[in-house]
């Protein structure tokens, strides 16, 4: 009896296991609606991942599903209140090439996807990831330049370094894009890369023990030719983006590249930096060299307690026609809004930029899809708005004191700089 059950018993287990073999796998499961391997990813490669990977200024990544579910219900609520991605310029003023602006319909995809448990759908969907190995958005930099060595900024106080770079370069070159990487973004305020043709600035670095050398308010030596004065800068938030194949700055050979870095106050624990440049050269020679022109108002005082001090700007091209490419305002901590427009000579005008909730954290270089004329004549007025009361969060001094233009962080500025280009120069 013993030895039938036995037999009774491996006859049942393969028939079971015989009847598992063949039974089809499951299919997999439907999911109804948006999920991350199909649609959200895209979202997120074509408007969010360039900040939001390892090493970049966002604080998290979107390169992955883990990720990316950790953090839906932030997503969700930051897109629906257009917080993220981050953009500035208001509509119906200025119209900007490449703007961080999700269309409605990206919106509520993310949200279905969000309310629908954030799926992560078939991985077989996903596209082809992004390329984030070199560092640089923009790809494989022409030349990369860095601080010569760390600098330790002072914690107690503002400190404006200048670093001269050489680039070895043997001939004129034209350069489509800049990109900066900051060492330590914690205490890198803003930089300037301007164009030493002279030599004059190693010999400014040899008369300062530290490495590099003061240089407040400019690069420390006389600039003498605008075509080439500087290749533009980097603020927090500002994003690199190539020049239109027509125009670029130019870079003469034999030219130093000098970096001023303004490092403002941190904490008591030093913050070593060394940032670098990337450097993008045009692939053809421009038709014009662009030129960067200052609208700024350097004589204003902030009264305190005032929570909409007003600081206007203004000029009047009475030299020859140019065309305007971009247009970059900047402010410190207690600005609020800006507008700049341009008011031609029969007296319509023309909106340039509206910023009406201005964040020191996202600034930019805000680039046309068309350049816009500007003839003899033209006026450029700036308008901004200042919070200097108790109730700005952001208000670097309790109680509220008077505030005027300044190189420190917890100064004032009032200052939008125009990218233009002659319309008389032709690039032989």
């Amino acid at each position: 009896m013993r030895r039938i059950v036995l037999l009774a018993a491996i006859a049942l287990a393969f028939v079971g296991a015989r009847t598992r073999s063949v039974r089809p796998p499951a299919p997999p499961l439907f999911v109804d609606g948006p999920t991350y391997s199909n649609e959200i990813v895209r979202i997120f490669q074509d408007r969010c991942q360039t900040c939001h990977h390892d090493g970049d200024i966002a604080p998290f990544s979107l390169t992955n599903y883990a990720d990316a579910k950790a953090h839906a219900t932030m997503i969700k609520v930051m897109t629906q209140t257009r917080q993220m991605p981050p953009w500035k310029p208001t509509p119906g003023c200025g119209d900007f090439a490449d703007a961080r602006v999700l269309p409605q319909s990206d919106i509520d995809l993310i949200a279905k996807w969000v309310s629908n448990g954030a799926p992560e759908g078939d991985p077989s969907k996903l596209p082809a990831p992004l390329d984030f190995s070199g560092g640089w958005p923009l790809g494989q930099p022409d030349l990369v330049l860095s601080e010569p060595e760390a600098f330790t900024p002072p914690a107690t106080r503002d400190e404006y370094r200048c670093f001269t770079l050489p680039t070895q370069l043997t001939s004129d070159k034209y350069v489509s894009a800049i990109d900066v990487r900051p060492g330590d973004r914690q205490v890198v305020h803003h930089v300037i890369a301007f164009i030493d043709a002279t030599g004059e600035s190693q010999r400014l670095d040899d008369a300062d023990p530290a490495p590099g050398y003061q240089c407040f308010g400019g690069p420390g030596f006389s600039i003498t030719n605008l075509t080439s004065s500087t290749l533009g800068g980097w603020a927090p938030g500002a994003r690199a983006a190539r020049l239109p194949e027509n125009i670029a700055y130019s870079l003469p050979a034999n030219s130093r590249i000098v970096l001023q870095v303004h490092y403002h106050l941190h904490d008591t624990e030093p913050h070593s930096d060394r940032t670098e440049l990337a450097v993008y050269y045009a692939k053809k020679k421009p038709e014009k060299t662009i030129l960067v022109l200052p609208l700024i108002n350097q004589n204003f005082t902030l009264a305190p307690n005032d929570p909409n001090a007003k600081v206007t700007a203004s000029f009047t091209n009475f030299l020859t026609p140019v065309h305007i490419w971009f247009v970059a305002p900047h402010m410190h901590l207690l600005g609020r809004k800006m507008k700049v427009e341009e008011t031609y000579p029969n007296g319509s005008k023309s909106c340039l930029v509206n910023i009406d909730d201005w964040s020191f954290n996202w600034q930019g270089q805000y680039y046309y899809k068309e350049p816009i004329a500007a003839p003899v004549g033209a006026n450029f007025a700036l308008t901004a708005f200042y919070d200097n009361s108790v109730d700005n969060p952001l208000n670097p001094n309790y109680p509220p004191k008077a505030v005027s233009w300044g190189e420190q962080t917890t100064d004032e500025m009032c200052i939008a700089f125009l990218g233009v280009t002659v319309d008389s120069q032709q690039i032989q």
